[in-house]
């Protein structure tokens, strides 16, 4: 649903879909933005978010709260998010009740540093508990590697006594973005070339993951 975000339109929306028993999860419409006045703003509305008490679950990409990230400069553009990531999630726990942050994908280009923010925050000895989410492209190729990695740290986070990670499986939905960049640069798209190949990761995914060994620690999403 795509909802008015003004706070008195948002909480009558939020209390009439809590009374037909819906919880919901709220993602602020925008994608990359080009500056850091704009990305600081950004974070600013999802923490407002986050702070109401009628709100428990929020997604927000890195690259709506980070801008300019530079691929080339990775531990730059990882302390960079995971700064970002790391405020959210403390802004998370201290809310009441406490606020689920899950971690949207955009381009193919974010995945990796999406991951890895997401890994290095939550090892943190102040998150070490925290519940949060990832989400996966199953029309991404990488996205079976980036599953058996998240899902092996997060076994190993459980048994060190830290908290729940969600896994949310998607089929992807920024292919045009994807393949008219490719074709602007001269490469070979990163997703899948067909729904038959995008179909087949998604449930070899899902044939992995869903074996007793492998969700401990993870809570699993389909979507």
């Amino acid at each position: 649903l795509v909802v008015d975000a003004e706070p008195a339109a948002l909480a009558a929306h939020l209390a009439e879909r809590r009374r037909q028993g819906f919880s919901q999860n709220l993602n602020l419409l925008g994608e990359a933005v080009l500056g850091e006045r704009e990305a600081a703003r950004r974070l600013g509305a999802v923490a407002a978010l986050i702070d109401r008490p009628d709100v428990d679950y929020v997604s927000v990409k890195i690259s709506s709260v980070a801008s300019q990230l530079n691929h080339w400069d990775w531990d730059g553009s990882l302390d960079r998010v995971s700064d970002r990531l790391r405020f959210l999630l403390r802004r998370a726990a201290a809310s009441s009740p406490p606020t689920f942050v899950n971690l949207d994908m955009e381009e193919y280009r974010d995945l990796e540093l999406t991951v890895a923010a997401f890994k290095r925050v939550l090892s943190e000895p102040e998150a070490a508990h925290q519940r949060a989410g990832i989400v996966l492209q199953a029309y991404l190729p990488d996205s079976f590697a980036a599953l058996r990695d998240l899902v092996t740290w997060a076994a190993a986070r459980q048994e060190a006594g830290g908290g729940e990670i969600k896994v949310r499986l998607v089929k992807g939905a920024n292919l045009a973005m994807e393949r008219g960049d490719a074709t602007l640069h001269g490469w070979q798209p990163a997703p899948y070339a067909t729904k038959a190949e995008v179909d087949a990761n998604f449930k070899r995914c899902l044939d992995w993951v869903l074996r007793p060994a492998r969700t401990r620690g993870v809570r699993l999403g389909v979507a």
